[in-house]
């Protein structure tokens, strides 16, 4: 796909240029960055322990003496992965808190509707919780993210199983961006792989009843199901199918990777279901003794376990700390944009896949795993998807 570069209004050319003395959320000993999460709505799994895990980072970095000098301050609003109440507190965010930088934003949406209101006044958008390819694309030096597409998600676990002779396609998905994507992923692979989609299904977020939807893709000649869903329905479309006798396999996104999801009802409802992930859940208890430190001090701050979404929260405030040492004391938008796409090959303490950033590279997550719940457990059965 042919990048374009998203046109700067005349304020952000000066600002990233370093030609104003008054950088937005800047002082000489303090920076602050917003951070808009899903607290108490369904996705709360997912942006409660991300924005737990950022805090816990950069008090790690402030407690250090802060970057050149510079106190984080982090501010979190809750969405309630609502996309109004996404744009309501991204204002607030901007005008009333004058953040510097918007971090780890919850949900495909709702990080849309804040881009709508962080690019005309030049604030970058830094690793938001989706693996949406419209988070940095088209290209916007504005925007970084540390996630492989859902889309080419899709495209890659579709061609593992084509090479197993699946040919007939299904596809249910959320009625919004993130669903939408997910069907974009299917249509790029049955063109790909010569594949035949014969069902397509969407719902609301807020669907409980599947015995319909389960009903007519039982019905079909489908050989596998792709789930552009997230967790409560990923649940309950699943076990329906399989109460209803369906033992097609069942792929998803990165989204249902929880504990939850794997663990649901005795770990017998979604046993088999296989996700296609850009990042891996590390094993806390016998990890290395970073992650095991990270567990012990997450716990001990939360008062819960750490999960993979507060290691992708670490990640994201990790790389935020290196782009702003990168960009040096005087910190602009950007020398900051600058700074992050200074970052290659980096590592995380987690054992996570490589990321490499630069000028005309701001996704820099480009390697997929193949996921099973087997018996509760998220398995890997294939190591480097190939898309």
């Amino acid at each position: 796909m042919t990048n374009k570069l998203l046109t700067y209004t005349a304020a952000t050319l000066i600002a990233a240029a370093g030609g104003v003395s008054a950088q937005q959320g800047v002082t000489e000993d303090s920076v602050k960055i917003g951070m808009h999460a899903d607290l108490s709505g369904p996705l709360a799994i997912w942006g409660v322990p991300a924005s737990n895990a950022v805090r816990m980072r950069f008090d790690q970095a402030n407690a250090a003496g802060g970057v050149h000098g510079r106190q984080i301050e982090f501010i979190v609003e809750d969405t309630k992965y609502e996309v109004p109440m996404a744009a309501r507190v991204t204002n607030k965010l901007v005008q009333r808190e004058e953040i510097f930088a918007m971090l780890m934003g919850t949900g495909t949406s709702q990080s849309q509707a804040a881009m709508k209101i962080l690019d005309p006044k030049g604030i970058p958008n830094l690793f938001p919780l989706t693996g949406a390819a419209s988070m940095t694309e088209p290209f916007n030096k504005l925007h970084f993210s540390q996630f492989a597409s859902y889309r080419d998600g899709v495209i890659a676990s579709l061609g593992h199983f084509a090479e197993q002779g699946v040919k007939k396609i299904c596809v249910q998905s959320v009625a919004n961006d993130y669903g939408e994507e997910m069907n974009e992923g299917v249509s790029l692979a049955v063109e790909n792989e010569n594949l035949e989609l014969v069902y397509k299904g969407a719902h609301k977020v807020t669907e409980v009843d599947f015995a319909g939807v389960a009903t007519a893709i039982k019905n079909t000649d489908c050989e596998l199901l792709v789930m552009g869903t997230t967790i409560k329905d990923t649940i309950t479309l699943y076990a329906t199918l399989r109460q209803l006798g369906w033992d097609k396999p069942m792929v998803g996104s990165m989204v249902p990777y929880t504990p939850i999801v794997a663990g649901a009802g005795d770990s017998k409802l979604t046993d088999g279901l296989y996700l296609a992930s850009s990042v891996l859940a590390v094993d806390f208890d016998s990890g290395n003794e970073a992650v095991q430190k990270f567990a012990a001090d997450y716990e001990t701050a939360y008062g819960e376990p750490a999960t993979l979404q507060a290691q992708m929260g670490w990640v994201a405030a990790d790389l935020t700390v290196k782009g702003l040492k990168n960009a040096g004391p005087d910190l602009t938008t950007g020398s900051l944009i600058e700074g992050i796409e200074q970052i290659s090959e980096y590592n995380d303490i987690f054992g996570g896949p490589s990321l490499s950033f630069g000028p005309d590279k701001h996704a820099g997550g480009d390697a997929f795993v193949l996921l099973q719940n087997q018996g509760g457990e998220w398995v890997v059965v294939e190591n480097d998807l190939e898309y």
